[in-house]
């Protein structure tokens, strides 16, 4: 007979083995219609789940459940396209930044706060960093909220449980 709170522990340690990545998600119908409007040169894959990674393959002490499911306005600062990949660099305010741990698995450098709005054919969204992004005329206001990337019994989806 297994105890409750080893029941719980089990479930707890299957959804954070099932937790792809955190990130400020971006589903607000007037977020996307603002972000889709400010894009100059969409490529072929639109990105159908807009957001901005603060922690890809979070270890346990980077769960962050302080602020999943939290609402924060976000800046869009500047926006860039190559032909591979086009998106939009962003300025995270204070309080987010000391949860953005997004660092290059190669440098070992920080990436710059970006969403990857579309793509080419057999481009990463993880380029996105590498645009050589150009200010925009006039910074942009959008929302959006924390939560985590699941993947678990061939589905994947945003969950903002904490």
């Amino acid at each position: 007979k297994i105890n409750n709170k080893y029941k719980v522990n089990i479930i707890n340690n299957m959804l954070f083995n099932n937790i792809s990545y955190i990130a400020i998600f971006f589903e607000d119908k007037d977020t996307l219609s603002k972000i889709k409007s400010l894009e100059r040169e969409p490529l072929s894959i639109t990105n159908d789940i807009l957001h901005c990674t603060l922690k890809y393959h979070p270890k346990e002490n980077e769960l962050f459940p302080e602020i999943i499911g939290k609402e924060f306005t976000i800046k869009l600062t500047g926006y860039a396209s190559n032909g591979k990949n086009s998106g939009f660099e962003i300025e995270l305010p204070t309080e987010l930044e000391k949860y953005y741990i997004n660092y290059d698995e190669v440098t070992n450098k920080l990436k710059t706060p970006h969403i990857t709005t579309s793509l080419s054919e057999g481009a990463k969204a993880k380029d996105t960093k590498d645009l050589k992004f150009i200010p925009l005329p006039k910074t942009e206001i959008i929302t959006g909220k924390v939560g985590y990337w699941i993947k678990e019994n061939n589905k994947e989806y945003i969950s903002y449980e904490k």
